[in-house]
């Protein structure tokens, strides 16, 4: 049984629904499993769709966060706590699909797959852009105006919009400054806008 099945379980985490992530944190490192469950339920969607940017299969991303909350368990005792537990495991779970994936794939078909990921990654920023449209048009208009963003374009746009995260979150997560995150969401923005003016004219 995976990890997400075995903490469905009622009750699991009833106790910690209420506090704050890095209490949460605390807790776990001291062994409470109910403060750890609740860790693991609060950020896996979350972390999943973070990890469908990355990877070309869900079950890849769903062992990835196993592996990540795994690993977290077994190594808690010399865990420090992070200033934001949200940015460690967005963090921590990249590292995992991109290692994984340098080992199964060159660099050249990595971006290539990467690419082909966005439909569903990009689900609330489609319906933002093109939120005038009728739905099939919608989603032809964005499918075709993504193309044109950059890997790292769309990376930052993904954890502003879906994620909600600060600049200096998404700074902290790609390993890039806030500049350069302030630079490629207003490219990013600035390219689909254009596109879809083009795909309309």
């Amino acid at each position: 049984m995976g990890l997400h099945e075995m903490f469905r379980k009622p009750g699991t985490s009833d106790d910690w629904h209420g506090r704050s992530a890095e209490e949460l944190w605390t807790a776990f490192q001291s062994g409470n499993r109910g403060a750890f469950s609740e860790l693991f339920l609060r950020y896996y969607e979350q972390l999943f769709r973070y990890g469908m940017n990355f990877s070309s299969g869900s079950e890849v991303v769903k062992d990835s966060i196993q592996k990540l909350f795994f690993r977290l368990w077994q190594k808690r005792t010399l865990l420090s706590r992070p200033r934001s537990v949200r940015g460690y495991l967005f963090v921590s779970l990249r590292r995992i699909l991109l290692r994984l994936h340098e080992r199964e794939t060159s660099r050249g078909e990595r971006n290539a797959r990467y690419l082909e990921q966005e439909d569903e990654a990009f689900v609330t920023i489609e319906e933002e852009i093109v939120r005038e449209e009728q739905r099939k048009r919608r989603m032809e208009l964005y499918r075709k105006s993504v193309e044109v963003l950059s890997p790292r374009q769309k990376e930052a746009l993904l954890l502003r919009v879906d994620e909600g995260m600060s600049n200096g979150e998404i700074a902290k997560i790609m390993g890039i400054s806030d500049k350069r995150v302030r630079n490629l969401i207003y490219e990013a923005t600035r390219r689909i806008r254009e596109e879809i003016y083009y795909l309309t004219e």
